[in-house]
């Protein structure tokens, strides 16, 4: 056979397809972003080279979508659309795309003469924020556009700078201050002056995001913050002048009291960082993921689920306090050491004053438990979570007996036998003259004496010339009655002997 010619040869084995045998084709320039290999016609094959990488850069770059082997480098607008090459024994053809026009129009990939599918329904807003006891709260108003406002925008995240606290002589609401200190000097003051008589505070740790122990301490704890409900400290560790000693004498005084409970998520790992590099001894750490399962799976029955494991602070203040709350790691992995910004200011802020609120709006609902659960205790003694589950009605089986009812095995209405079997108990069972017999009765109506084998009906019992003479005990299922014959039986008196007829 003769070989054709390579500029007549539509497919080669080491070339693929040839459209047209000059060197100077214009081929189609289709846009990238809609134009690519389908997942199942990539060849599965870690040697396949790749065709050359095309470049994508401004808004094109920016509205690329995710997941069609885009890859945009860290920091850069370039983004690169690499497309493996295909096998064509494999190739599976592109959907075609659907533009959509009016508001009968198909969607992407719908069927023909398949119906649209409904909108789901928006989330409900909740109207109010979730009760607290605390003075400070969210103003109605204030809740109800930040629920309202736009996915991902700042409006729409949970943070300290939503509370107001009650107005004095009608001044405006007062609103929850931060006191931001940088000294040691400034910190002992803050502590003495605004929370050294507070029970409850919230507590949060910030540190260098690639800080090690050789790094020393001002980069493993950079931050310190404590929160009451009506303020926030930041103490700037890392910020201290060099000479300053880094733990103020009631900073450390009211860490270390096991009275002054700290609350706040994954705080024994807090803790622990702070006695390795500032030699604190934290004690009354409390876990708010402990109290927050405690009171969720208390409410729904599901006590299983009652464990030690933690619960993001975002999950809990989104379920508990019904915002959503920012954690973007652009600002958690910033540089702590120098002076913070407002955006790290906000958010450290935020960390420590959810911790606070988060406990009041908790043991709150946890108090409206049925029964009350008690509250998890101190982190550092590692004790289980206390769980409180409702008790059933206790069934005796010894009850006192009640001359107008016997238990039974199916009792009727009140804990009355049911009608049948008190009427085949009356028919076989008759006590004259008073004296009772410790018997058991069965259900077909016979009775054995106690110490006896051998089943005996009623009649024969009436011919007994020696009762016994202890209590009847009627005995069906465990359930026992002690019954006195003078009350529960009436004696009959002997018929008055009537004049014989001559």
């Amino acid at each position: 056979m003769t070989a054709r010619k390579s500029a007549n040869q539509v497919w080669h084995v080491s070339r693929g397809i040839v459209f047209a045998g000059g060197s100077n084709v214009v081929y189609p320039r289709l846009p990238p972003l809609r134009h690519h290999s389908a997942p199942a016609a990539v060849v599965a094959e870690e040697s396949a080279v790749l065709p050359p990488v095309l470049s994508l850069t401004g808004k094109a770059a920016e509205e690329a979508p995710a997941g069609h082997g885009l890859e945009i480098a860290p920091g850069s607008v370039a983004a690169s659309l690499i497309t493996p090459r295909t096998a064509l024994t494999n190739t599976v053809p592109t959907p075609t795309t659907v533009v959509v026009v009016g508001d009968n129009a198909a969607k992407e990939g719908q069927a023909p003469g398949e119906d649209a599918a409904k909108p789901k329904p928006k989330d409900v807003v909740p109207a109010v924020p979730p009760f607290t006891p605390l003075d400070f709260r969210i103003p109605d108003k204030t809740f109800r556009e930040a629920a309202q406002a736009s996915g991902g925008t700042p409006q729409s995240f949970w943070n300290y700078t939503l509370y107001r606290g009650p107005a004095n002589d009608g001044a405006p609401e007062t609103r929850v201050k931060v006191h931001y200190c940088t000294s040691s000097r400034t910190t002992e003051r803050v502590i003495k002056e605004y929370f050294a008589k507070e029970k409850v505070l919230g507590f949060d740790l910030e540190w260098m995001p690639n800080a090690v122990k050789t790094f020393g301490p001002r980069s493993n704890v950079s931050l310190i913050q404590l929160a009451s409900p009506s303020r926030i400290g930041l103490f700037h560790i890392a910020a201290y002048p060099k000479k300053d000693t880094l733990v103020a004498p009631s900073l450390k005084k009211i860490l270390e009291d096991p009275d002054v409970t700290k609350v706040g998520v994954w705080i024994k790992g807090d803790c622990t960082r702070l006695s390795d590099y500032l030699g604190i001894k934290t004690r009354g750490q409390f876990e708010l993921s402990h109290l927050y399962k405690l009171v969720k799976y208390s409410r729904s029955g599901e006590y299983n689920l009652i464990n030690k494991k933690l619960a993001a602070l975002a999950t809990q203040v989104k379920e508990i306090l019904g915002l959503p709350m920012f954690k973007g790691n652009d600002v958690r992995a910033s540089d702590w050491s120098k002076s913070l910004n407002m955006d790290q200011i906000i958010y450290s802020s935020s960390d420590a004053y959810a911790a606070v609120q988060l406990y009041a709006v908790l043991d709150h609902q946890r108090k409206a438990l049925d029964p009350v659960p008690p509250l998890p205790h101190h982190a550092e003694l590692n004790l289980p979570i206390p769980v409180t589950k409702p008790v059933p009605p206790e069934t005796t089986e010894e009850q006192d007996a009640d001359p107008d009812a016997v238990l039974e095995e199916n009792p009727g209405p009140e804990g009355k036998l049911a009608p049948e079997d008190e009427a085949a108990l009356k028919d076989t069972l008759v006590c004259e003259d008073g004296p009772a017999l410790e018997d058991q009765l069965d259900l077909k109506g016979k009775a054995v004496l106690a110490g006896s084998t051998s089943p005996r009906t009623a009649t024969d019992l009436s011919k007994q010339t020696t009762p016994a003479t202890p209590p009847l005990v009627v005995d069906k299922r465990s359930i026992k009655a002690s019954i006195k014959p003078s009350t529960h039986f009436k004696s009959f008196p002997a018929a008055e002997s009537q004049p014989q007829p001559d």
